[in-house]
């Protein structure tokens, strides 16, 4: 009875192994493909960085020409509508 205990002791340790090995490899796959993932976006975020004098100009142009567009028709390549708000929404 002794070496059945043993066998299935030892047995149950192998399938215990077993089943740990794969989960690890599955865990290793997983942070192999999160790592891909986040090189990917590093590489997107790098290529839509901005610098923010650049920003400055893009903002100043647009003012410029939404000023131009209100000054006088066709004055700016912007089609602008010139309004006039008397009041604020409250609903």
């Amino acid at each position: 009875m002794g070496r059945v205990v043993v066998g299935l002791t030892v047995t149950v340790a192998v399938a215990a192994c077993a089943v740990a090995a794969v989960i690890v490899g599955k865990r290793v796959k997983s942070r192999r493909k999160w790592k891909k993932v986040a090189n990917v976006l590093k590489e997107l975020e790098e290529g839509c960085d901005t610098s923010v004098g650049r920003l400055r100009q893009v903002v100043d142009a647009m003012a410029v020409e939404m000023h131009a567009g209100l000054a006088s028709e066709g004055g700016s390549k912007l089609k602008m509508l010139l309004t006039y708000v008397d009041n604020l929404p409250n609903g």
